[in-house]
């Protein structure tokens, strides 16, 4: 949610593909179909793999329905096409969320509910800064719009592969389950750990996310 894509340096330390990474706006509209005509003007003119997680996944849809000639597939990551928990979105809202980064507990909460135990002092601290540095309206915003999310109605055949962090204590299981109604080719991959998986597990994910691209080429090539 935080959208900066600062959180990804360490996974693409190990990711040695081609790679642009697409940061969302501090400023303006943060409904999906607004970010989706920002991001809509960054993309590539050649083919590229889209990967969205976690907030990111409902602006796919989105760029779908304004251009979808060059992306030639979808990798989501832990991610939902619809409101993942309306009563704690509604709790969120009403918490001043940056003043909190800087609570005595709060590592010990972002371990538990986001980065899983095993996470560093430098990945925590990393963490905590990125949210320190987002406007405090942007992220009431994103969270605002997570609470009214609703599952599109329209479906896509554009292969799809949706990567599913076994312990995320943020998106259920039936959340993930919910893509097969939107995309119509899709196939689902696991890994153990928390929510911010690329963060937590950065090595294990670029080996996935390598491997999850070649399938997704694979099935291009035989469409």
């Amino acid at each position: 949610m935080d959208g900066t894509g600062e959180l990804f340096a360490e996974f693409l330390s190990y990711y040695d593909g081609d790679h642009l990474v697409l940061s969302l706006p501090q400023f303006g509209p943060q409904e999906y179909a607004d970010l989706a005509g920002i991001i809509n003007k960054q993309l590539p003119t050649e083919g590229y793999i889209l990967l969205a997680e976690s907030f990111a996944g409902g602006i796919v849809p989105e760029l779908l329905k304004l251009n979808s000639s060059n992306m030639k597939g979808v990798i989501f990551v832990a991610s939902f096409l619809s409101s993942p928990n309306k009563y704690l979105l509604q709790i969120a809202k009403r918490l001043p969320i940056k003043a909190l980064a800087s609570a005595p507990l709060s590592n010990i909460v972002y371990k538990a509910i986001f980065l899983g135990q095993g996470a560093s002092k430098e990945l925590l601290s990393k963490f905590v800064k990125v949210i320190k540095s987002i406007p405090e309206h942007v992220l009431k915003s994103r969270l605002e719009v997570m609470t009214h999310q609703r599952l599109p109605e329209m479906t896509f055949g554009i292969p799809a592969i949706y990567i599913r962090a076994l312990s995320d204590r943020l998106i259920s299981s039936q959340k993930g389950r919910e893509f097969n109604k939107v995309f119509i080719d899709i196939e689902y991959i696991t890994i153990e750990g928390p929510h911010f998986i690329l963060q937590a597990k950065p090595k294990e994910c670029s080996r996935l996310i390598t491997e999850a691209i070649s399938s997704l080429l694979t099935k291009g090539r035989h469409s």
